[in-house]
């Protein structure tokens, strides 16, 4: 089980320091270019750890609500085709690449789920 809470612990860790990176970006655009990579980052940790808590949701019960959550996230919030359109048109507009941010920052927020991250990584430790 040891090895499992680590596994999971890095991939939590990696989401939540993605999450820090975009929280606290600035809005200029080689922001926004920062703000898409670290994005994909959350996007593609999420999927895994969406994958991985199937197999160990039966040894912590915090697992299969965060799926949950994840699968809401995914459902709701999937930035991929705005973030495209705005490296094409908006890229250098502070305003809209705020406004992008935000949004994401929002829907990572929602329902708790970055936050429950946060609380089952701590468990991990």
């Amino acid at each position: 089980m040891v090895i499992v809470d680590e596994y999971f612990h890095d991939l939590m860790k990696k989401i939540l320091n993605s999450y820090d990176i975009i929280k606290n970006l600035e809005d200029s655009k080689e922001d926004f270019l920062i703000l898409d990579v670290e994005l994909s980052k959350i996007n593609g940790l999420l999927k895994v750890l969406l994958r991985k808590s199937d197999e160990f949701s039966d040894k912590n019960s915090e697992f299969s609500k965060l799926k949950k959550k994840i699968q809401n996230y995914f459902q709701n919030y999937y930035f991929v085709e705005e973030l495209e359109k705005m490296k094409e048109i908006y890229s250098e507009d502070p305003l809209r690449v705020k406004h992008i941010r935000n949004s994401i920052v929002k829907s990572l927020q929602d329902e708790k789920m970055i936050f429950r991250i946060y609380d089952i990584a701590n468990d991990l430790k």
